[in-house]
């Protein structure tokens, strides 16, 4: 038996279910990678302003910068 050109080109195309579940999967892939960005922007936007913050009070020259510094933590598992 010999397929038709059109026989085998209609094999190989997408059926509508198909398209609309890779158009769904391309959207939530970008949907969670555009989440991603906004998370990474906002921990950015915050760690910056902090540091800003800090460098705002030691240009003053005030006495109290300390209070807006965690204490640095012990390295390992210290007990």
């Amino acid at each position: 038996m010999t397929e038709s050109r059109y026989e085998r080109e209609e094999y190989l195309e997408q059926d509508e279910d198909e398209a609309e579940k890779a158009a769904r999967t391309k959207s939530l892939v970008a949907l969670a990678v555009l989440a991603a960005l906004v998370i990474a922007g906002i921990f950015l936007f915050e760690r910056l302003r902090d540091v800003s913050r800090l460098q705002d009070c030691l240009m003053a020259r005030a006495s109290n910068c300390n209070d807006m510094v965690e204490p640095p933590r012990p390295a390992g598992n210290l007990r």
